[in-house]
């Protein structure tokens, strides 16, 4: 028969070993990426879901990449921080009349606070790409990198598994409007986190003019617009005339 001292003992040191154990909860992130909609205009719609929240008290920050071949209006942008759809800050003036050909790639950041569900819909564009034998050109685009930053516990001791720092735009940098004070905005120093999931590459098509229809397209441009000049100038001298006998 097993002593009631004995059993002590062994339930204390079962209770010792428990409290000793470290927490394994850790705040952790998963992210689902898909284009919606179709042609030249659609929406990357981003659901992130996280957990080990706590009592953690976070905001976060994607980054993402886009091609050259992809624009974001940035006034479409400046509507919709006005009924709160989106918070996002766009570091250059974004020209929508280029082509890809005279293009470049650029960041946009995105700033949410962290809970366990949310949703950010970006509206993209698609740029018009210089003729080719291709019928579609393939555009990619690179899953997001996420950043966190917790203000209310010291950095040291919230769990986060954090890939290493970045200096990066503050929050408040998506109240910059006007484009002459975009290169004004603050760096606040973010946690780089992982996805528990692999976000995949997304990959939209888009048709491409074809080259080969040049020697064809281009002759009839001249004459249809050149025949339809002339119309126009012969109604207009009908016209005119009729009013000047009208008139005397």
């Amino acid at each position: 028969m097993v002593s009631t001292s004995s059993t002590i003992h062994t339930v204390s040191a079962v209770l010792a070993f428990i409290v000793w154990i470290p927490s394994s909860e850790a705040l952790s992130a998963f992210l689902n990426v898909a284009i919606h909609n179709s042609g030249f205009h659609r929406d990357i719609h981003y659901g992130l879901r996280f957990g080990g929240i706590g009592r953690m008290s976070c905001e976060l920050l994607l980054v993402q990449q886009l091609p050259a071949a992809i624009y974001v209006n940035t006034d479409q942008l400046v509507d919709m921080k006005r009924f709160h759809k989106i918070n996002s800050y766009v570091p250059l003036y974004v020209d929508v009349e280029k082509p890809t050909s005279k293009s470049d790639p650029f960041t946009v950041y995105l700033y949410e606070s962290v809970r366990r569900e949310i949703n950010i819909t970006l509206p993209i564009h698609f740029r018009y790409h210089d003729p080719s034998g291709r019928k579609f050109e393939r555009i990619q685009v690179e899953s997001p990198t996420l950043y966190v930053r917790c203000s209310n516990v010291h950095a040291s001791k919230y769990p986060l598994r954090t890939v290493g720092k970045a200096n990066l735009p503050c929050s408040d940098s998506a109240e910059i409007e006007d484009y002459d004070k975009l290169h004004q905005a603050e760096l606040c120093e973010w946690d780089e986190m992982e996805f528990n999931n692999l976000p995949t590459v997304i990959s939209v098509l888009i048709p491409v003019g074809n080259s080969g229809s040049y020697g064809f397209v281009l002759p009839a441009t001249i004459i249809v617009s050149w025949i339809g000049s002339m119309y126009l100038i012969y109604v207009i001298l009908k016209v005119g005339r009729k009013v000047n006998k009208k008139l005397l």
